[in-house]
């Protein structure tokens, strides 16, 4: 299990952090790999850790009465799940799932508070994401009332490939069908259509992007809105030096 400080830049949240600051917190985080399917946290568990992707996604989702989940909203490098510790939350509010497989640093909120809790700079970033983050709450709200599904599935497969840097991903149809909270065949209709568009590729339990261009021709506004395009979290008397890993999150 990986603990070195340059895996750590991977995520433009612990990129943006101050080097001091990082290089304290790096002996306490534990970087590992999640797999699609596992679970991270359930609602009513207590907020314990931090978790920051790497080259993984995690779906935040909500639980309705019927059992069925729906996505609230998704994590990747360029954020952390976990972040409503910091609004107040002790207990998590959703249920949390890894969507893309991949790599991710836990961290105890007791440690991030031990080091950081007094930090003007770290809550600086923090306030940032926290606008990022809502920017996009927002604009999916509107994605999921007006675009149709095919749409949305080339939005949020380019936003998947903008997070990991690859173009292949392990994910079945039943379980993007639990991210958007449609009916299974509605998905599987979606995925024809960017198919027949030569956008991506199927296999069993598998989904390639083929054609970047095409993929964006099919996708909605709502990829280009609300989305962290060179977006950077550190103070503005840092940014110069944050050069570097402005290509994780732009």
């Amino acid at each position: 299990m990986a603990r070195t400080t340059p895996e750590l830049h991977d995520n433009a949240l612990l990129a943006a952090l101050p080097s001091q600051a990082l290089m304290a917190l790096s002996d306490r985080l534990l970087t590992k790999p999640v797999n699609a399917g596992e679970i991270l946290c359930e609602p009513g568990t207590p907020l314990i850790h931090l978790v920051f992707p790497h080259d993984c996604i995690v779906s935040l989702q909500a639980v309705l009465e019927d059992g069925r989940t729906v996505e609230e909203a998704s994590v990747g490098r360029e954020g952390m799940v976990g972040f409503d510790y910091f609004l107040g939350e002790r207990r998590c509010n959703y249920h949390a799932t890894v969507a893309i497989s991949g790599r991710a640093s836990w961290l105890a909120v007791t440690d991030f508070q031990d080091v950081l809790g007094n930090s003007e700079p770290v809550h600086q970033i923090l306030r940032q994401y926290a606008r990022t983050f809502i920017a996009g709450l927002m604009q999916s709200i509107v994605c999921a009332s007006v675009h149709p599904a095919s749409q949305r599935l080339a939005t949020w497969l380019l936003r998947a490939q903008d997070r990991t840097s690859t173009d292949h991903f392990d994910v079945t149809q039943r379980a993007l069908a639990s991210v958007f909270g449609l009916r299974l065949a509605t998905i599987s209709d979606a995925c024809a259509r960017l198919q027949a568009a030569n956008a991506i590729g199927q296999g069993r339990g598998t989904l390639s992007v083929l054609d970047r261009q095409n993929l964006e021709a099919q996708a909605c506004e709502c990829y280009e809105r609300g989305w962290n395009h060179g977006v950077d979290y550190a103070p503005a008397e840092d940014r110069g030096r944050r050069s570097a890993f402005q290509h994780l999150i732009g």
